[in-house]
């Protein structure tokens, strides 16, 4: 077949939906700290780049505060969801081929661009989140190791045998 499947081991599993709830997790907290601090609600609204009206009231000005932050936040987390519900019927289903890890590989880098964008880089929670992206990074590339490492038994097995 052109996409050989192989079997998602449960450790990996674990590891691959560990890593997405951490992820998560830290997204949840950034943006709930950034939804209640006036003073950083405040610092949004000095920003002389903000394209909105500024005649508006401050309640006003406050709810695009939050829909942008809740956005933001809809924005993050709906890779690591992704990633973990697909890794889950990969489990129970259909086991992992390059195509899966290449797709989620592509995702997930592009999710750490998008989350440094304009990020504070001394938040502990960009920290964690980062850290959590270059782990799920090097658990797809172990994956793409072990799928060519099974490739070649595969391969290996069939030439002794004929």
């Amino acid at each position: 077949t052109l996409f050989p499947y192989t079997t998602l081991f449960r450790s990996t599993f674990y590891l691959i939906v560990g890593l997405c709830a951490v992820i998560i997790m830290m997204n949840s907290i950034e943006s709930f700290i950034k939804a209640k601090d006036t003073g950083l609600f405040e610092a949004w609204l000095q920003n002389p780049n903000l394209n909105i009206d500024r005649s508006q009231t401050t309640n006003e000005m406050y709810s695009i505060y939050l829909t942008s932050c809740l956005s933001v936040f809809l924005i993050r987390i709906i890779t690591p969801i992704a990633l973990s519900l697909n890794s889950y019927f990969s489990l129970v289903k259909t086991g992992v081929n390059k195509l899966f890890v290449a797709i989620w590989m592509v995702l997930t880098i592009g999710l750490f661009f998008f989350t440094t964008l304009g990020e504070t880089y001394f938040s502990i929670f960009f920290i964690i989140s980062a850290i959590c992206h270059i782990g799920l990074l090097c658990v797809l590339i172990y994956l793409w190791k072990d799928i060519n490492k099974q490739k070649i038994i595969h391969t290996t097995q069939k030439t002794q045998q004929a």
